[in-house]
């Protein structure tokens, strides 16, 4: 199940990379005459659409992977005073390290942000690896 859930979010990002640099890379191609009036305009909005590409990928990755949202969330808590003004983050920090995974509650507790130091409270104690 999980495979392919990896695979949709793959094909997802390689279509939407599609959608935004085609058209640029058709523009480039195209033996279109300088005097054209309309070039800059079309040349502008096209480079656009490819250079904000780059945005596109981490809202994918928010919205079909729970470990990267549980881990962005994660991350935003570290963030001084951004609890008081943004009403999204309503996990405790604890939580969501559980379901992110060792690496990332290993480098919270590191950088003595909200990291695996709750849940090792006990010797012995694991972090869960697996999308929960």
């Amino acid at each position: 199940m999980w495979e392919g859930t990896m695979i949709k979010m793959m094909v997802t990002v390689v279509i939407v990379f599609t959608i935004c640099w085609l058209p640029f890379n058709f523009l480039m191609i195209m033996k279109l005459p300088s005097s054209w009036d309309l070039l800059p305009y079309f040349w502008f909005a096209f480079h656009w659409l490819a250079m904000s590409h780059s945005c596109y990928n981490p809202i994918i990755y928010c919205y079909m992977n729970a470990r990267f949202r549980s881990g962005f969330i994660l991350v935003l808590h570290g963030v001084p005073g951004l609890q008081q003004i943004c009403c999204c983050i309503r996990h405790s920090p604890p939580t969501i390290a559980r379901n992110v995974g060792s690496s990332v509650a290993l480098a919270g507790e590191m950088n003595g942000l909200y990291g695996a130091s709750a849940l090792r409270s006990k010797p012995g104690a694991r972090v869960r690896c697996h999308p929960g």
